[in-house]
């Protein structure tokens, strides 16, 4: 169904209500719905929408409007803290909860054990979520870590992913963890500043070999980075410890 309403009451539509009904909200009288916070109620044409926090109602016309433009506007909103069920808004602050519960236990781990194998896999795991400046390789994350440490991320990349964390909540477990102040004491050992000359080598004789493409573009682009990396290597090593 993609064209205009049909002549039948918007609420009376089963596509209407099965798409509520997926929301939590069931029928409570003529052209009304509750999922028992928040609730919907259509009045001829006019959608109104009253949410569950107390806030102002939200109404809209829905004359001539298509069932997609209504669908859409209905997942959208439907999905809102204030039009959640109690349960949801339940369940969500829980899961808030066991995400930061989550955190805290990685963040103590890396302070105590920053240069474990545990320590700097989870190190590696925490910069990812925060500033995606380090490549994890969850195959062997899941191999140093215990079952409480893995139980930990897997909450925390499920919460993160969720939106249950904020990027001050963990640049909090950052600094906690010592890794901020750590960050700026770090200096590469000799082989591992070979790797990038290797690097930068590799990607010159690249440039030079391989005729212009969109590829090319991009090895370009991954050139200029490895260079700015040794620059600010260099810098670093200039600079008093």
């Amino acid at each position: 169904m993609s064209a205009n309403l049909a002549k039948s009451p918007i609420s009376e539509q089963p596509w209407f209500r099965e798409l509520l009904e997926a929301h939590g909200f069931e029928r409570t009288g003529p052209g009304a719905f509750s999922n028992g916070r928040a609730s919907i109620r259509i009045d001829g044409n006019q959608l109104i929408a009253t949410p569950g926090d107390g806030s102002r109602p939200w109404k809209s016309d829905l004359s001539g409007a298509p069932v997609e433009g209504i669908r859409t506007l209905l997942n959208t909103f439907l999905t809102a803290p204030s039009f959640l069920s109690q349960a949801a808004v339940d369940n969500r602050a829980e899961h808030r909860r066991s995400t930061e519960t989550a955190l805290a236990t990685i963040a103590e781990t890396i302070r105590l054990h920053p240069e474990g194998d545990s320590g700097l896999r989870l190190r590696q795991f925490l910069w990812s979520i925060y500033n995606q400046h380090h490549a994890v390789n969850l195959w062997r994350l899941k191999d140093v870590l215990d079952s409480r440490h893995n139980a930990a991320v897997s909450q925390l990349l499920q919460g993160w992913i969720a939106g249950h964390l904020s990027e001050d909540a963990i640049r909090e477990a950052l600094v906690a963890s010592g890794e901020m102040d750590r960050w700026d004491s770090v200096r590469l050992r000799a082989p591992e500043q070979r790797r990038l000359v290797d690097a930068i080598d590799a990607v010159a004789d690249l440039l030079s070999s391989v005729p212009p493409s969109a590829p090319i573009l991009e090895a370009t682009r991954a050139n200029d980075l490895l260079r700015q990396a040794a620059d600010c290597l260099r810098r670093a090593r200039m600079s008093p410890k």
